[in-house]
C-alpha cells in the first residue's frame, strides 16, 4: 500500500508470530512439566536454568527459549496486548496461567511447573478425577487410600504454613476437596449416590414413595426392636443383622451399575440409607 510506514506493512506478520510465540511459550511449560516428571535428573532446577547434561528435555527448553529471545523481545515491545494474546490461546489450548508467575500450564497440573506454586483446584473435575481414579462403584478401596494419602502428603495445610497467604488459602481449598471426594468415595452409599448425581440423578430426603411398603414395615420394626433393647448383646446381634443386610443391598447395588440400571440402583441406595441409619443408632447405643 502507497503511503504505508513499514510498522505498518508488518502488522500482519507481527500478529503471526504473537501466536506463534503463545503457542512455544504454552509448548515450553508442558515441556518443562514433562521433563520434572520423567526425565529431570537431580541437580536439574525449576525453569531449566542450570540443566543437567542428561536432561533432553531440558537442552531442548534451553535451545528454545535461546533461540526465540529476540523475536519475543521485539514482539513484546512492540505491542502491549501481547498478553492478551497469550491468555487467550493457553486458555483456548485445554491450558490455563499460574496465578503467581501467569506462566502458562496444563490444566491438571497442581503445581506450577516455573515458580512450584500451588495452583487452585480444578472445578471442573469430579471427584473420581479429583482421586485420580476409574469412575466405577466398584472402586478399589486400598488404592483409593492409598493415593488419597500421597495428595494430602503435597496438599495439607501443615505443609504451607510458611508460605504465602495466597498458597495457605489455596492448600486449604485444595485439602478441603481432596478429603471431601475421598469421604464420599470411600462409603458405598455416599459412591452410589454420588454416581446417580453425575447422571442426574437425585436421591431426595424424606421420600417414601418409590421404596416397597413391606421394606418399610421390616425397617419400623428394627428400629422398635432397638429403641426397646438395653442388653449389649442383643444390640450387637441387632448391628450385626442390620449390617448383613448392608452388605447384600451393597453387592445387589454393585450389579445394577454393571448393568446401567440406574433406576434399580436408586431404589437400592434408598433401602440402604435406611439400614445406615440404623447403623448409627446402634453405634449411639453402644457407645453413648
Amino acid at each position: 500500500m502507497l503511503g504505508a510506514s513499514p510498522m505498518a506493512a508488518m502488522e500482519p506478520a507481527r500478529r503471526l508470530l504473537i501466536k506463534f510465540v503463545s503457542m512455544e511459550r504454552l509448548g515450553r511449560a508442558l515441556t518443562d512439566s514433562l521433563s520434572q516428571r520423567w526425565t529431570r535428573p537431580p541437580g536439574c532446577r525449576a525453569m531449566c536454568v542450570s540443566p543437567s547434561p542428561a536432561c533432553v528435555g531440558a537442552r531442548l527448553c534451553v535451545s528454545m527459549r535461546t533461540n526465540m529471545q529476540p523475536l519475543r523481545a521485539w514482539i513484546e515491545g512492540s505491542d502491549s496486548n501481547h498478553h492478551h494474546y497469550t491468555r487467550t490461546f493457553s486458555l483456548s489450548a485445554q491450558g490455563r496461567l499460574c496465578w503467581s508467575c501467569q506462566a502458562a500450564l496444563a490444566m491438571d497440573e497442581l503445581f506450577c511447573p516455573t515458580c512450584h506454586s500451588l495452583q487452585p483446584p480444578d472445578e471442573t473435575k469430579d471427584y473420581f478425577q479429583v482421586l485420580d481414579c476409574e469412575k466405577t462403584f466398584d472402586v478399589n478401596i486400598q488404592e483409593l487410600q492409598k493415593k488419597y494419602r500421597n495428595l494430602q502428603r503435597f496438599l495439607h495445610p501443615d505443609y504451607f504454613s510458611q508460605k504465602s497467604h495466597m498458597e495457605r488459602e489455596m492448600s486449604e481449598k485444595q485439602s478441603s476437596l481432596v478429603n471431601k471426594a475421598y469421604n464420599t468415595l470411600l462409603s458405598p452409599l455416599s459412591r452410589g449416590i454420588y454416581l446417580l448425581s453425575l447422571s442426574g440423578i437425585t436421591l431426595e430426603e424424606g421420600t417414601d414413595s418409590d421404596v416397597d411398603p413391606h421394606f418399610l414395615l421390616e425397617i419400623l420394626e428394627i428400629s422398635e426392636q432397638l429403641n426397646d433393647c438395653n442388653i449389649s448383646s442383643e444390640i450387637e446381634d441387632i448391628g450385626n443383622f442390620v449390617q448383613e443386610k448392608y452388605d447384600s443391598l451393597t453387592a445387589d447395588v454393585r450389579n445394577a451399575f454393571q448393568q446401567g440400571d440406574l433406576h434399580g440402583a436408586k431404589l437400592l441406595l434408598a433401602k440402604m440409607k435406611y439400614f445406615s441409619n440404623i447403623q448409627n443408632q446402634v453405634k449411639k447405643k453402644i457407645l453413648p
